[in-house]
């Protein structure tokens, strides 16, 4: 089934201390092998855990704001317009910078993305 959906009707969820999620594509709406979503993260929120999705590949496409970016133990600084894709089992972690929301679209698939943890992080 075709669905159609407008960003601002949908329902934000709570990132903890980090920010906000809106789902755009989920499960919920009949998508078995993508999950798409924005996430707001604040500036002020905390860091992101550095962890690595084992199966699924993730990409990102920021709107707005600046972010930081850890792959693999290098850093990179995503600003408005970047795109990264990051590869199944690499390790990361995303956080806001700057004095305003980092705002990005966030894909993974397949689902579900496990999450896990890196050691000391």
């Amino acid at each position: 089934m075709v669905t159609v959906r407008n960003i601002a009707g949908l329902p934000r969820h709570p990132m903890g201390e980090r920010g906000e999620q809106i789902s755009l594509v989920n499960e919920a709406i009949g998508a078995r092998h993508v999950d798409v979503h924005i996430n707001v993260l604040r500036p002020s929120g905390p860091d992101g855990r550095y962890h690595y999705h084992p199966d699924s590949e993730n990409i990102y496409v920021v709107l707005e704001g600046t972010g930081r970016l850890l792959a693999e133990g290098q850093e990179h600084i995503l600003k408005k317009d970047d795109v990264v894709f990051i590869p199944p089992g690499a390790r990361h972690s995303l956080s806001a910078r700057g004095d305003r929301d980092f705002v990005i679209v966030e894909i993974y698939a397949p689902v579900p993305a496990k999450f896990v943890p890196v050691d000391g992080s």
